[in-house]
């Protein structure tokens, strides 16, 4: 019997040690993505977009190292695309915001509109050109960090945000891709977003189209009834069966509570396709950064 102790003591030390050694290990993935100045600097040719008449170049940054130009016009469109899908809650949210915007682990793309006659140059230097010279304007930034979520690392997309006009080009999607790419590069198990409730054409964007679904940790799913008093999902898309274990449900529950979504909130066949509703296996996207890994 008490060999038998012993052996169990040492099973418990052994699994004990397993978990803080796994612990920090994840702590190093992290800590190791978060130390990269410019993600973009491992997918160049995603450094330049032209599609749908609209050409653009992206910049890397960081919320510690944010140029007063650049906090103003952070500021500037996140009360134009949120203020109003926010509602009363807006004034609070905008000074957390304010906060999250400058904070070191702020990981950010910039993305810069460039003239036609710009484009030939851009051209010419291709996958070299890692700053644009040019002095096309910025229309719309990624905010993401790599943070841990339930014990999954994860990129956590804080704000997609694009003027009106460039919106319905494609660049949302590319550039949802390329935080994806990211996500695999760097071993995280997901990316993860909020979206809010009443942003209807966003929920469609990441659900309908993109592949995302509603998290396991979102407070609908956690709880449906305190999920009706919150104004927001929490949105993901797992790269790996570990992640899918903790942040996703299985389906028939999904399915359930994203039809229940739908018909409290008014979101019709012509809103989300039933052949487009997600599904828990790998998309071509998945499948794509399954080999980047």
């Amino acid at each position: 019997m008490e060999a038998e102790g012993k052996i169990g003591q040492r099973e418990k030390k052994m699994t004990r040690k397993e978990i803080l050694e796994r612990k920090k290990a994840i702590e190093n993935v992290i800590k190791s993505a978060s130390a990269v100045k410019d993600h973009l600097s491992f997918f160049p040719h995603f450094r330049h977009y032209r599609t749908n008449g609209l050409y653009a170049h992206l910049e890397a940054g960081c919320g510690n190292k944010l140029t007063l130009h650049r906090k103003r016009y952070i500021q500037n469109l996140l009360k134009l695309n949120m203020e109003a899908p926010y509602g009363p809650e807006w004034p609070a949210e905008e000074k957390i915001k304010r906060r999250e915007m400058v904070a070191k682990e702020a990981c950010y793309i910039f993305v810069y509109e460039i003239s036609s006659e710009d484009v030939d140059e851009m051209s010419r230097l291709g996958d070299r050109a890692k700053t644009c010279s040019c002095e096309g304007p910025i229309v719309g930034f990624v905010h993401y960090r790599f943070i841990l979520e339930e014990e999954v690392p994860v990129v956590y997309v804080y704000e997609l945000q694009l003027e009106p006009r460039v919106q319905g080009k494609g660049l949302g999607k590319f550039l949802m891709q390329l935080i994806e790419l990211i996500a695999c590069k760097n071993r995280m198990g997901a990316v993860v977003l909020t979206v809010q409730r009443a942003n209807l054409s966003a929920m469609d964007f990441y659900i309908g189209k993109l592949g995302y679904t509603i998290s396991a940790i979102s407070p609908s799913r956690v709880d449906p009834l305190l999920g009706l008093e919150k104004s927001y999902e929490i949105l993901c898309k797992t790269f790996d069966d570990e992640a899918q274990a903790v942040l996703e449900i299985k389906s028939q529950r999904t399915n359930y509570m994203e039809n229940r979504y739908e018909t409290e909130h008014g979101m019709d066949d012509h809103m989300i396709k039933s052949e487009e509703r997600i599904e828990f296996k790998y998309s071509w996207s998945r499948i794509f950064l399954g080999r980047c890994c």
